[in-house]
């Protein structure tokens, strides 16, 4: 699996994720009726990381499980390349949750990226489930009536905004199409905020906090 996240230098990295494109899949999987949602993400003081997994109850509305642990990022972050940087910390963390979420939301961009290929289409084909980038700010494409469109005005995003004046940047990272993958985002706004995202970044950063 680490095959997934090394790389020599910054051109072998962007090599990757170009060819790693061409194996994300942007339809649903067969049968496809989410109801375990794990938010993940990760704070950091240098190089130390305190990341943090929580898995959210579509249906209760309610957490199931969270998980904190502190780990050491690997490399240091690249615009473009954070997959390389946080992926493996996520990946790690996903492999220790008792609960087996149905899929995974990340801070960061999917498909909605210059290469097709961001953080969450990394963690997306390291973990073989269904998984969403849910960002803050756009990093590639234009907005379009809600969308995000590449140069070819091929449909890489969406753009959630909540009743408070925030915008989210949704896109898909793997196993999942658009459509679902905007919806079920949506499912998840809780005061504004994707719950379970939510809940990661204040676990990670109270974690981060309490390590001083």
């Amino acid at each position: 699996m680490n095959e997934l996240f090394q790389f020599r230098d910054q051109y072998q990295a962007i090599s990757l994720q170009r060819d790693l494109a061409g194996r994300v899949s942007c339809v649903d999987d067969p049968g496809f009726n989410p109801r375990l949602v794990c938010g993940m993400d990760a704070a950091y003081r240098g190089e130390a990381a305190y990341v943090a997994a929580t898995v959210w109850d579509l249906e209760s509305k309610q957490f199931v499980e969270k998980l904190c642990k502190r780990d050491e990022a690997m490399t240091r972050y690249v615009p473009g390349l954070l997959g390389f940087r946080e992926g493996l910390l996520l990946f790690r963390i996903s492999q220790r949750l008792r609960s087996n979420p149905d899929v995974f939301l990340v801070d960061g961009q999917g498909v909605a990226h210059p290469r097709r290929f961001g953080l969450a289409c990394h963690l997306g084909l390291a973990i073989e489930k269904p998984t969403v980038g849910v960002a803050k700010s756009r990093l590639y494409g234009k907005p379009e009536n809600g969308a995000i469109v590449d140069p070819d005005s091929r449909r890489i995003g969406r753009i959630i905004a909540t009743g408070d004046g925030r915008r989210f940047y949704v896109s898909v990272g793997h196993r999942i199409s658009l459509d679902s993958a905007s919806r079920l985002v949506e499912a998840c706004i809780v005061e504004g905020h994707p719950a379970p995202l939510r809940q990661a970044h204040l676990d990670s950063e109270t974690l981060k906090r309490n390590s001083v």
